[in-house]
């Protein structure tokens, strides 16, 4: 395995980084993709998960719980269509409650749009939110602005939970 400086070392491994998200935010999922992508030396290279990689035959269960038990974080873009999915919330949140319970996994919510997750989702509300705590990546848009304008924060809170996967023993 290589690691973003180049060096090759064998005691290191790929973060998994597994992404939830409703098909109905197929793009702003589209949008999360490039931000995805680490090339920096203090990070390890990101293995990403995500269920457009389901080919024709697979058993698409069978294939996402596999990913969710070798998982190390949990990226969920939160909409209400992502709450109202009892897939993702009855298979994939609760994997991801019940392995962070654990020690074992991340959750990182990226809120889409304005969802109050404290009354929508209390089990997602304790951990914070990206790309700011009170504010969606919707928000971003507004008054003249760009869904890039959210890029950093939430490329930097990914950065962040990488990192913390590494330190684990």
């Amino acid at each position: 395995m290589t690691s973003i400086s180049g060096a090759y070392s064998s005691a290191t491994r790929q973060v998994e980084l597994f992404v939830s998200y409703s098909h109905q935010n197929a793009a702003w999922f589209a949008k999360l993709r490039p931000l995805l992508k680490f090339r920096s030396p203090s990070t390890n290279v990101a293995h990403v998960w995500h269920d457009q990689q389901l080919q024709a035959g697979d058993r698409w269960d069978n294939e996402i719980r596999t990913a969710l038990t070798g998982m190390d974080i949990f990226v969920c873009l939160i909409s209400y269509e992502f709450l109202a999915s009892d897939y993702i919330m009855d298979v994939e949140v609760a994997a991801a409650l019940e392995r962070e319970k654990n020690g074992e996994v991340e959750i990182i919510p990226i809120l889409l749009y304005d969802v109050n997750l404290k009354s929508e989702c209390p089990e997602l509300h304790p951990f914070n939110p990206l790309p700011a705590w009170g504010k969606c990546w919707r928000d971003y848009e507004q008054d003249a602005g760009h869904y890039q304008d959210a890029h950093k924060p939430i490329r930097d809170g990914l950065r962040h939970a990488i990192q913390k996967v590494e330190k684990r023993p």
